[in-house]
């Protein structure tokens, strides 16, 4: 971001003091921005901390913010600036408008940080320093070797299905496999299991919420008739006993470290993951088991439901990143919201992507980073990667993964998916939230209440 007053501000040699809460970021990276800052801002003192527990950084936040302190700067998931909006200064006309957020970062980034004040203004809320896609890693190997004609995974998941069946290898043992084609249909040992049943829950089209937010509508259809039960079923599938396709149960390890071992040909995971696939192959060579070389992990794009080469429709995957608000309780909100247009100018963004290669948010970076040979699939997928508010992260993250667990358990989709509704409904207010106007979340519901 830029300011949009041409002049430079007036030199203030009031010292400030911000203090920056951040959660699972990379630390060094993060201090030689900050450092940068405070050389090019003398009067201004940045003091970072970073947290790796998702429940203790949750409740140190919102315990010091209720008692009026806390930190000026603090991460949050992208999908929680709804609910929390109140707690947030927003974004200063001196830093720019709604319009410049939206010509700098990509759509998801406005769909999730910019909604309405209390006084129905379009106003920014957050500030993103990377947009994390989820992807599709395959051993590019096991490929080769058994699906020489095409060498990658299927673009469809009618593909996936098929690739799955030709690349599982049945073990003596009937509880395992010795090669499974793809980590996916149950919740305990798939680390992203919740996120792809996201993914496909937005590919059906599932309308989470009305337009209020007040209830949730997850067990809605849309006019295709398809909806949230269809996305449990194709997750599920992958564990079903009796379909073609079936190549992963509660008796696999992690898949991460099958991954890592050669013994699931496809897993999926974010830009993020990369790193932790290397430290599970690291891990598990030093105990003396038989990994991949790091050479046969490839990243192809999150499977579509329709062919992306000759369908019209929209492409879809999951958008996943921390962004940054600004405090209610600051004394220094512009100070504050300038230190987060520094963190997001191009020359941060370059830096930050080369020591961490978190995709970029920035639509003027875009094609450089699709470059990456490692990383590019992740960049490549953030203009159409999509996200949707949630009220509690772990909670909605329990009950999915929970829900997942029941429909393998040949209960129906449909019903379980009506207790998922109802939990869900009991979390939100029932006078709701201001919610973003231009999400297709809620505006396809307020269209359907129109033409009844």
């Amino acid at each position: 971001m830029c300011r949009t007053k041409e002049a430079p501000l007036p030199v203030d040699k009031t010292e400030k003091q911000l203090v920056v809460y951040d959660l699972y970021n990379n630390t060094e990276a993060f201090q030689a921005l900050v450092q940068k800052y405070n050389k090019e801002n003398p009067y201004v003192k940045v003091y970072y901390k970073n947290f790796d527990n998702f429940e203790e950084y949750e409740k140190v936040v919102l315990d010091m913010m209720a008692e009026g302190a806390g930190p000026d700067i603090f991460a949050m998931p992208n999908n929680w600036f709804v609910k929390n909006r109140k707690k947030l200064n927003p974004m200063p006309a001196t830093i720019g408008t709604k319009d410049d957020f939206a010509s700098v970062f990509v759509d998801v980034a406005s769909k999730d940080l910019v909604t309405t004040d209390d006084n129905g203004i379009l106003q920014v809320y957050g500030m993103p320093l990377y947009i994390d896609t989820l992807a599709l890693y395959y051993n590019n190997d096991q490929f080769e070797d058994r699906l020489p004609s095409k060498g990658r995974p299927s673009y469809v998941w009618d593909g996936i299905k098929n690739d799955v069946y030709v690349l599982t290898k049945s073990s003596s043992d009937s509880l395992k496999f010795d090669v499974a084609g793809i980590g996916m249909g149950i919740g305990k040992n798939v680390t992203n299991a919740v996120d792809v049943l996201y993914a496909l829950m937005i590919q059906y089209g599932t309308v989470f919420y009305d337009s209020l937010m007040s209830q949730s509508t997850i067990s809605s259809t849309n006019s295709t008739g398809m909806g949230a039960s269809e996305a449990f079923d194709l997750f599920t599938s992958f564990a079903g006993v009796n379909q073609k396709h079936y190549s992963w149960n509660g008796y696999m390890e992690n898949d991460f470290s099958a991954f890592a071992a050669g013994r699931v040909s496809m897993v999926f995971g974010y830009a993020s993951d990369y790193l932790k696939i290397l430290a599970a192959r690291a891990a598990l060579k030093n105990a003396g088991t038989e990994v991949v070389t790091p050479s046969s992990i490839k990243v192809a794009p999150f499977p579509q439901i329709e062919d992306p080469s000759v369908s019209t429709n929209k492409r879809y995957t999951y958008a996943k990143y921390m962004a940054f608000g600004v405090s209610r309780n600051t004394k220094y909100s512009e100070t504050a919201w300038d230190f987060l247009a520094f963190l997001t100018s191009q020359d941060s963004q370059k830096s930050y992507f080369d020591a961490t290669h978190r995709p970029t948010c920035r639509r003027d970076l875009l094609t450089s980073q699709k470059l990456d040979p490692t990383y590019g699939t992740f960049v490549e997928q953030v203009g159409y990667a999509e996200s949707f508010p949630v009220v509690d992260v772990l909670k909605y993250e329990e009950l999915f993964k929970n829900a997942i667990g029941l429909v393998g358990e040949n209960k129906s989709s449909r019903n379980v998916i009506t207790q998922v509704q109802d939990a869900i409904s009991a979390m939100l207010p029932k006078s709701g939230y201001i919610v973003p106007v231009n999400t297709k979340y809620y505006k396809e519901l307020e269209n359907k209440k129109g033409s009844n």
